[in-house]
Order: structure tokens, then C-alpha cells, then sequence
């Protein structure tokens, strides 16, 4: 059970908090691009290296082609009219029912779950302390995003290099126009003045995506982090990890968030949770790029790759349940590992994840 994080701020916390402060880190782990800073697992790699294991990742490209962007494109894109339909077949019944009693609009499902988690007096302690809603049922774009993120952290095994694939994997996961609504608050957060639009950004995305794309709820995090609303931010980063409990960038802004608070013993039990460095912290001279490989490293990637592949699994037969089996040309194309595009490129945006 992690300690409830707590506000004292104690002299006796003063070289911990010094100590955490001094880390370039600090800005940080929750999004490595955020004010220019890259984590010491975010490591840079090259941008034309989108393969591992022959697996492509060149479906997250950023530039591509249908996007949905043009007006003009009139290509149809079945997989976003098949989640709409799916979605407006589970919430009907709140579609219709839009207003509140003087007239106000309601605000999303999405939206409702988080300022009821960030209102909520009851004791958050830990990801076991709330329940998510439902996630979306599992499309084929879903299937193979995933398949794709857990191909990546099994290279975090051997290589740094696909922490920043996976950075951009996240980022990406629901199409081009998404992303360029990050970017958007990301720009605005690098100025304190427009911290509040930047806010209303974000609970934009957010509401239309839904809360399963996490990364507009971790820039949220990093936001109310740089707004010392440590609470908050605290609660969102239990949200993320929930949903990916392997997402680094929130494992180590958490911890940053529980210094924030004065709460050294949350702080550590969430350290011994982040990904381990590479090299074994027995090296010469400490911190080494080169050295012995760190053995809790392997213990880290081998646990939260069975957790990716157990949640897929797990979603799997909850879709098969409410839908039947998978379609027979995914089944047969998978088989021959003929899935996708010829380039694996994500040809139109998805919102697929925009459930609740």
C-alpha cells in the first residue's frame, strides 16, 4: 500500500528535496520534450529507425497521407465511422441527454470521470483506490498499435534507443490531428501566461479522445506539477499508470510529484518502481554509459511486457465477447503477417479511443 501523500515539509527533507531539484531530469520525466528536456532512459535514436524484430513501427509516422486534415480528402475512413457507431451504440442514452437541468451543457463522460477523481475526498492512494471505465472495444488499428508497444518495450531489454520510439508511439496513437493538438499545448505550456489555455487544450483533447490516449493527460499532469497542484497532478499520474503501468515517463514524474509534496516515503516506493537504469549502479565511475548491465533492467522489461500482453489479451475476449469473433481477414492476414498498409503507415486520424 503506498503512503498517502502528505504536505510537510520538513528541514529533515531538505538535502532529499536539494538533491531532486538539482536533476535536469526534473523537466522533465513526465514528457521528455517538454521545455527542451530529455530523461536519462529517453534517450535519442534515429528518426529513420522504425523497425524491431520486423515489426514496423512506421504506422505512427507523423506526416501521413489521408490524414483527414484536407477537405478535399474524401477517402472514407471505416475503422473511426466503425468506433463512432459502436460508441453511439453503447451511450446512446447519453448522447440525448447533453444538458443539465438550467440548460449548461454537460461535459463529457471523459471529463466527468477525471474532476470526479481530482474533486473526490476519499482517500487515492494507490491505482487499486478508483475504478476506469470501460476502455474501448479492440479495433484492428488498436490491435496493432499495441502489438507494436509491446514489440518496443521488449527492446528496452537490450537499448535505451526505443524509449524514444515508444515516447513517439504514445504521442501518435490517435492519429496525426491529435498530435498536432499536443504540439499546440505543448508550445503553450512553455509560457506561465498561458498556462490556463493550455489547460483548456488539453481537457479539449481529452474530451474528444477519451482518457485511454494517456499522453494528453500526462502533459496534464506535468501541468498541474508546474502549477504545484501536487494532488492533482499526483491522481492523473495514477490514471496513466492504471491504464500502462510500464509508461516510464509517469513512473518518474511521479516520484518528482511525491518530492513536491514532502512525501519522502511515497517518493521511494514509487523510485523502486522506475525503469532501472541499463548499466549496474556498481560501475566505474558511477553513472557509466558502459558497464555491467543492470539484472533488475531485464526483471523490469520481462514484467511489464506480460502485463502489456495480459491486458491485450484480456481485451480481446472482452471485444469477442460483445462482438463475436475477429473478423476472418485479420485472423488470415495475421497468420501470414500481412497486416496493415504495404508501408504501415497510419493513413487517417483514429479516434477509436474516444469510448467514454
Amino acid at each position: 500500500m503506498m503512503h498517502k501523500p502528505h504536505y510537510c515539509r520538513s528541514g529533515s527533507l531538505l538535502g532529499f528535496l536539494t538533491a531532486a531539484i538539482a536533476l535536469p531530469s526534473l523537466a522533465f520525466a513526465f514528457a521528455p520534450n517538454l521545455l527542451h528536456q530529455v530523461d536519462s532512459y529517453s534517450a535519442t535514436t534515429d528518426p529513420a529507425r522504425h523497425n524491431l524484430g520486423g515489426y514496423s513501427t512506421a504506422l505512427y509516422a507523423s506526416s501521413p497521407k489521408g490524414s483527414g486534415d484536407n477537405e478535399k480528402d474524401e477517402s472514407f475512413d471505416v475503422e473511426a465511422a466503425r468506433s463512432k457507431l459502436e460508441s453511439m451504440m453503447m451511450m446512446g442514452t447519453a448522447l440525448v441527454d447533453d444538458e443539465t437541468d438550467d440548460g449548461t451543457e454537460k461535459s463529457s463522460s471523459s471529463l466527468q470521470f477525471l474532476d470526479n477523481l481530482l474533486s473526490s475526498k476519499d482517500k487515492i492512494e494507490t491505482e487499486e483506490d478508483f475504478d476506469l471505465p470501460p476502455p474501448p472495444p479492440l479495433s484492428t488499428i488498436e490491435r496493432d498499435r499495441r502489438t507494436a508497444e509491446i514489440e518496443l518495450l521488449k527492446g528496452l531489454d537490450v537499448t535505451d534507443d526505443f524509449s524514444s520510439e515508444l515516447w513517439t508511439l504514445w504521442y501518435s496513437e490517435r492519429g496525426v490531428t491529435a498530435k498536432k493538438k499536443l504540439e499546440v499545448a505543448d508550445s503553450l505550456m512553455d509560457q506561465q501566461r498561458t498556462w490556463k489555455k493550455t489547460e483548456e487544450v488539453l481537457r479539449e483533447i481529452i474530451d474528444e479522445y477519451g482518457i485511454f490516449f494517456v499522453e494528453p493527460l500526462n502533459r496534464l499532469a506535468t501541468l498541474y506539477y508546474l502549477q504545484s497542484k501536487y494532488e492533482e497532478s499526483y491522481r492523473l499520474c495514477l490514471v496513466i499508470l492504471k491504464i500502462k503501468p510500464w509508461h516510464f515517463g509517469a513512473l518518474s514524474g511521479i516520484v518528482q510529484v511525491c518530492i513536491g509534496m514532502g512525501d519522502r516515503d511515497g517518493a521511494r516506493d514509487w523510485a523502486a518502481k522506475r525503469l532501472p537504469n541499463m548499466v549496474a549502479g556498481n560501475s566505474a565511475p558511477p553513472f557509466a554509459k558502459d558497464g555491467p548491465q543492470n539484472p533488475r533492467r531485464k526483471e523490469w522489461v520481462d514484467k511489464q511486457v506480460a502485463a502489456a500482453e495480459e491486458q491485450l489479451k484480456k481485451i480481446e475476449r472482452d471485444t469477442k465477447k460483445s462482438f463475436g469473433k475477429p473478423d476472418s481477414f485479420y485472423v488470415s492476414n495475421l497468420a501470414k503477417g500481412d497486416v496493415g498498409t504495404e508501408s504501415g503507415i497510419q493513413e487517417s486520424d483514429d479516434s477509436s479511443g474516444a469510448w467514454m
